[in-house]
């Protein structure tokens, strides 16, 4: 009989509950079980057993179809039971403490920003090539490569992937036909965005009534299209190594420049002073409900449908405009399922199956149906554009599948460090946002307390 769990303990330190872990046994960090790296054979069924399952929804509809999902494959494999343990919002607190005390799922969630995690998960490679079912080419292959990641050396498949979030623009299609401003198209470009905010901001130097451009526009971190624009315009924030910081070379200053002309020049785009003088408050799709921002910039799961947020207008979205000449590149994030290298109850064939049930094509279908959420399958996929259209009326559902077969990409986070180093950057750039200082004080400020943090953190 399925039992849930939710998580209870407080909000720790990934690196420091991680840090304490590392003088447990060896064999905690052990290599893929024998099962793992057996050559390709047939997959035999596998007889039920106990499983330890370690999720986070995130939303209580997705709850609601993976509860079902799960009470459903216990009766498929008769003797099965699952302990359901859903750490929402996410299981990055709960993980290590579990590997602090040697307990291990059998199948877990992990997600593209949880690389402390990746050591833990064993290579489904195998289980791919001896499974029939389940193919590679059934999902995107942007999202299920940001899980096959170099492990000790040697590359991983550490997951097969649940929903994927790609940043995308939504706009206000009654505003953009009230003021005779053409809809943006697939292949926009920067510059196609700036003559469309232009014309649907109303700037009056007064952050409390004033209407803008687009909301989360400027950002470069996160599902905000400012990173999206830093990217398109050839830039890093750090070489391939993790050595450099490369905030200095020419690609990045011309981002910068034209994401800080968004709000200085143009006034397109809010400072963060005028974010905290504008009044708004609440979720992204309530404030762009207020009709007080023209676009605004997230992820395919954060549409209103998701959220439940009824618009007064119509809307609809668009991929993050390109810079011609330059790769197109977008925020790239997902979570996954994958198996535990010393899962608790040594059923890694059970747990493979679940893994199989729960992001398989009809897994995935269900949680399209019950949940809206756009999943890494690509025929679930598919559906989602079908519901959107039909819940929320929007048109162009099928540019998503587009951004991630060519422009979805992660963070580097697969760099030792990155979270802390890009924290002087952040930093630096909400004061040149605010006019505390100009670019070339904030890159040499931030560039150089970056690369301290990554020579600290490689060196470590």
């Amino acid at each position: 009989m399925l039992r849930r769990r939710l998580l209870t303990t407080g909000r720790l330190g990934m690196v420091g509950i991680l840090a304490s872990a590392c003088g447990a046994p060896a064999q905690q960090t052990a290599a893929p079980t024998a099962a793992a790296r057996a050559q390709p054979t047939a997959l035999a069924r596998p007889t039920g057993g106990k499983l330890y399952f370690l999720d986070h929804s995130l939303q209580k509809a997705v709850q609601d179809v993976t509860v079902k999902r799960l009470a459903e494959f216990e009766r498929m494999f008769p003797g099965t039971t699952i302990e359901h343990d859903d750490a929402t919002p996410d299981n990055s607190a709960k993980f290590p403490v579990l590997v602090a005390g040697g307990t291990f799922p059998d199948v877990s969630v992990t997600h593209t920003a949880f690389v402390d995690q990746y050591p833990f998960f064993t290579d489904l490679t195998p289980y791919l090539a001896r499974d029939g079912q389940v193919k590679p080419a059934d999902y995107f292959p942007t999202v299920l490569n940001a899980f096959k990641v170099p492990v000790s050396g040697a590359p991983r498949q550490l997951g097969i992937p649940r929903e994927a979030h790609a940043t995308i623009l939504y706009f206000n299609r009654n505003a953009a036909a009230a003021v005779g401003a053409k809809e943006p198209t697939k292949d926009w470009t920067h510059l196609d965005f700036v003559e469309f905010g232009l014309k649907l901001r109303k700037w009056n130097n007064d952050p409390a009534t004033a209407t803008w451009g687009i909301s989360n526009g400027t950002g470069l971190g996160g599902a905000s299209s400012g990173l999206a624009t830093f990217w398109s315009h050839g830039a890093e924030f750090f070489s391939e190594d993790g050595k450099t910081c490369l905030i200095d070379k020419g690609e990045a200053r011309d981002a910068f420049q034209y994401l800080l002309d968004l709000i200085v020049k143009h006034h397109i785009a809010p400072s963060p002073s005028e974010i905290l003088g504008s009044g708004l408050s609440g979720s992204t799709q309530a404030q762009f409900n207020t009709g007080r921002y023209a676009t605004y910039a997230c992820n395919q799961n954060c549409s209103p449908i998701t959220s439940g947020d009824q618009m007064s207008f119509a809307w609809d979205f668009m991929a993050v405009p390109q810079v011609p000449g330059r790769k197109r590149g977008t925020r790239l994030a997902a979570n996954a399922y994958g198996l535990l290298a010393q899962g608790q109850n040594k059923n890694p064939d059970l747990g493979w199956e679940l893994i199989k049930h729960l992001v398989g094509e009809q897994g995935s279908t269900q949680l399209v149906q019950g949940a809206t959420l756009y999943m890494s399958h690509k025929k679930a996929a598919e559906q989602w554009v079908t519901t959107v259209d039909r819940l929320g009326g929007a048109k162009n559902g099928k540019v998503v599948a587009d951004v991630l077969e060519t422009m979805g990409r992660r963070e580097q986070t697969l760099i030792k460090g990155w979270a802390k180093a890009m924290a002087p950057i952040n930093r630096e750039w909400t004061a040149v946002q605010d006019g505390k200082q100009s670019i070339g004080e904030m890159i040499n400020i931030a560039k150089a307390e970056a690369e301290a943090v990554l020579k600290a953190e490689q060196a470590s």
